[in-house]
């Protein structure tokens, strides 16, 4: 006896609702303002006029079939005058959507965009690191890039019901018999087209970390700052076909489930097929036998045509919608999800900053980033965090700008916790370069340190004087254009030569330091500079920030020892603390024992 084959359980995907639909279209509104008013009564009125041109022309037929024999041509030209006149009116319609539409897609496209980055910067860090979150983002960022259509498609569904009604009625005037009839042999193939709809819907959430790392693998072959490795390592052609197979692998069940749907489809569509050429012989003989009007034949033939056409549009729509419109869960949730929690209480000048026995462990994982930290910054201090990698010094930053929350502890600002503090006046007070740092290739030299803080006015000797700090007083003079030289030949042919790793990086100093920040924190600031010059920007930071207070991460104890005070870190506790002499001097300490052997490096 054969054992019965389990059906695998189908994952719980999100499913297609009025809600969606309606936030859709609310969207496509907002978007497109009074013109969609416009472009749906356009969508009506194009839905009827199929149905009343194919009457009106049975009646020109029949009016002219009857002037044969009386040579009265009045009916004939009453029925070709309204006739043209509905035309007519269809061809201006069609020239004020035509000229409406030239901008519509771009308004929405730009509108969602806008949107979705609006909210992507509200939403806390700690929340956008997560791997739920990245696959989730991802199809957001689908949806956003397919509304425009969907709004379209969910306007273009609306229509063909509204046409297919109006299909019905007109043939249900005619001959009831032949309407159910093509209605019935219809309901096959738009149950296998709904079908085929769903699982491409299944499939489409299933794959999406293949979708995002074929995207991935796109953006490190495209950015020329990875073409000499690619190139030296021979990967070039082996990510493109990495990214390939990503991408197939997604498309393969697709293909799959089309060889499934083959052969059913094949016959819905030959019933159709076979059931309209059936209707034809059928109202022919009606004709014959003078049941009907001989125009009507000319109608029933138009009619037949277009109710078969509607419905396989309305299902192909509704197919479309279906697909794409799925991720409107996402969508909406992303949308509504909690932004970045801001307290009452602004901070206008150097905040005094305490931790309290602050913990912290990274979503998704156990393991304590920081493990029970404590220590104040007092407003004029200079601190530096010192540890191996790994150690939590990057993650304890991260704290004390906001991005995250402790999960045990609590972090004061002015004696005050975050919740209370308004966010946004405490992050005006910080200014802050981590080892990660954006490279503005398609600003200006000048624009690359203006936005360090773009509510200054731009002014030209600010920016110079931000760029002699960082020891990059001469890099204007390179260039025929200055300050405002583009600084990528990828975005300004005239930038003949891409700046190098440390120039960058000292740029990156001269954007915090035209900021003017009360609270500076930098995360390895210095390490594609030379000795050189990081002695002199060293030096002009910790003067330029006297009285204000500085929080420096590096590895070189030449930056560290600069600070009034050092803590250690060690997997995520804090193991240290003193000033330099103080901690060299401490018998077995982690501080002395790298001091000293950075120390036998230069030796």
């Amino acid at each position: 006896m054969k054992k019965r084959k389990t059906r695998r359980a189908e994952p719980n995907y999100p499913r297609i609702s009025l809600k969606s639909i309606f936030y859709v279209t609310r969207i496509y509104h907002k978007a497109v303002g009074p013109k969609s008013i416009f472009f749906v009564l356009y969508r009506v009125y194009n839905s009827v006029l199929p149905s009343v041109t194919a009457v009106l022309a049975g009646l020109v037929v029949t009016a002219i079939a009857e002037a044969i024999g009386t040579h009265d041509l009045t009916n004939v030209l009453i029925f070709v005058g309204i006739l043209l006149g509905v035309q007519l009116l269809n061809t201006v319609l069609g020239m004020i959507n035509d000229f409406l539409s030239v901008r519509t897609f771009e308004d929405v496209y730009i509108y969602v965009n806008k949107q979705v980055a609006t909210k992507y910067i509200q939403i806390p860090l700690r929340v956008r690191e997560s791997r739920e979150f990245a696959d989730k983002f991802n199809r957001v960022s689908d949806f956003a890039g397919s509304l425009p259509g969907i709004s379209n498609e969910i306007i273009s569904a609306i229509s063909a019901v509204i046409s297919l009604i109006s299909v019905m009625v007109a043939t249900l005037t005619i001959s009831p018999v032949v309407t159910l009839v093509v209605m019935l042999s219809a309901i096959p193939s738009s149950v296998l087209a709904l079908r085929l709809s769903s699982r491409r819907r299944r499939n489409w959430r299933e794959f999406t970390k293949d979708r995002r790392v074929a995207f991935t693998i796109k953006e490190k072959i495209l950015n020329s700052n990875n073409a000499l490795e690619l190139e030296m390592n021979g990967l070039s052609s082996y990510l493109v076909n990495r990214m390939i197979k990503a991408n197939r692998h997604s498309q393969e069940q697709d293909i799959l489930d089309q060889k499934r749907f083959l052969w059913p489809r094949f016959g819905s569509n030959a019933l159709e097929v076979v059931t309209n050429f059936g209707v034809m012989l059928f109202v022919a003989v009606e004709i014959i036998y003078e049941k009907l009007a001989i125009g009507q034949f000319f109608t029933i033939r138009t009619l037949l045509s277009q109710l078969s056409s509607n419905i396989s549009m309305l299902f192909s729509d509704i197919a479309y919608v279906s697909e794409n419109l799925v991720n409107a869960t996402d969508y909406m949730e992303f949308m509504e999800a909690p932004v970045k929690p801001s307290g009452d209480i602004k901070v206008v000048t150097t905040p005094k900053i305490e931790f309290k026995n602050v913990s912290f462990s990274y979503p998704n994982t156990d393991v304590k980033a920081l493990d029970d930290v404590s220590f104040t910054l007092e407003p004029g201090d200079s601190m530096a965090i010192v540890g191996e990698n790994g150690a939590g010094k990057t993650t304890l930053i991260k704290l004390l700008i906001g991005a995250y929350e402790p999960t045990e502890g609590v972090i004061l600002v002015n004696g005050e916790p975050f919740s209370k503090i308004n966010y946004e006046s405490y992050l005006a007070q910080l200014g802050t370069l981590f080892q990660e740092y954006p490279r503005y290739e398609f600003a200006t030299l000048g624009e690359n340190v203006w936005f360090g803080d773009i509510n200054k006015n731009y002014d030209e000797k600010a920016v110079q004087h931000a760029l002699s700090l960082a020891d990059l007083e001469n890099l204007p003079a390179t260039y025929d254009k200055g300050l405002n030289q583009i600084l990528s030949k990828d975005f300004d042919e005239s930038s003949t030569t891409d700046l190098s790793g440390g120039q960058w990086q000292r740029l990156a100093i001269a954007r915090v330091l035209f900021r003017a920040p009360n609270v500076l924190l930098l995360d390895e600031p210095t390490s594609a500079i030379d000795a050189k010059s990081e002695q002199k920007i060293l030096g002009n930071v910790f003067e330029i920030q006297k009285g204000k207070s500085t929080v420096i991460i590096s590895h070189r104890f030449s930056t560290v020892r600069k600070a009034k005070h050092i803590i250690v870190l060690d997997h995520g506790k804090m193991i240290e603390s003193g000033t330099h002499d103080e901690l060299v001097k401490k018998r077995g300490g982690v501080y002395k024992a790298l001091f000293e052997a950075q120390a036998e490096g230069y030796n």
